[in-house]
């Protein structure tokens, strides 16, 4: 029994002798698990940085790619006079109001809706000038150096083309607060505004005139009487007294 006991711890010996890399090997592998596991969170921290760097660097250039169009704008093309144009912005999206105060004719108010890409920007202004409502598209380049948007204009109305030409945008007013809509007449004004002028230009009688026709045929004019007294005809017997024979007693 005491035999079997020496023999066991001497056969540990001997095999441990043996093959001490597979006990070096075993201790590495532990190790590096030890080492990945406490070095987990600090990459973990590190590749969230990473992401978040570079989100951030995308959305900055991102912005910086997209010129600022936020602005009241006075644009051209659209109507003889002058179009005024406020424009809002969420990044590539664009909308806003537009307006029309022409010296003579209709005013009018409208709705902007659009998009900005690097220097292109679309926008679609729609509008209704009495009854008929019309919708017209821009399509045109920001120009950083007049800091202008010119191009193509198409204005489409009753779902017809109506016309196709150019139009040129340049900002005047960087405080987009201080638009305010046209003043534009109720549809019933214009028609109530005809009735009261064509009331006013109907010919009217005068009392004047008609005093002097009244008096015409209400006085005797004696000077008629004085004809008939003369020549005998005519009924005389409304002449005054005195006024007949040849005034001899």
């Amino acid at each position: 029994m005491i035999k079997k006991l020496i023999i066991i711890p001497m056969v540990l010996l001997f095999i441990l002798a043996a093959y001490p890399s597979l006990a070096q090997s075993l201790n590495n592998s532990t190790n590096e698990t030890n080492i990945r596991d406490a070095s987990s969170p600090q990459e973990s921290r590190s590749l969230a940085n990473e992401s978040d760097t570079s989100s951030t660097s995308f959305n900055e250039s991102l912005q910086a790619s997209v010129p600022n169009l936020s602005y009241i704008w006075s644009v051209t093309g659209i109507e003889p006079g002058q179009v005024i144009v406020v424009l809002k912005q969420g990044g590539r999206n664009l909308y806003g109001q537009a307006k029309y105060e022409p010296d003579s004719g209709q005013p009018w108010n409208g709705e902007v809706v659009g998009s900005v890409e690097g220097d292109s920007v679309d926008l679609v202004v729609t509008f209704q000038n009495g009854t008929e409502e019309t919708a017209t598209y821009l399509k045109g380049n920001f120009i950083d150096a007049s800091q202008s948007i010119k191009g193509d204009l198409i204005k489409v109305s009753n779902g017809q083309i109506t016309e196709r030409s150019m139009f040129e945008a340049v900002w005047i007013n960087p405080d987009i607060s201080s638009y305010t809509p046209a003043v534009v007449p109720l549809p019933g004004a214009a028609s109530a505004v005809a009735s009261r002028e064509a009331r006013n230009s109907t010919p009217q009688i005068s009392t004047e005139n008609s005093t002097t026709a009244q008096s015409k045929s209400y006085f005797h004019d004696i000077h008629e009487d004085a004809d008939r007294i003369m020549t005998g005809v005519g009924d005389i017997s409304q002449i005054p007294i005195g006024m007949g024979g040849s005034g001899l007693a």
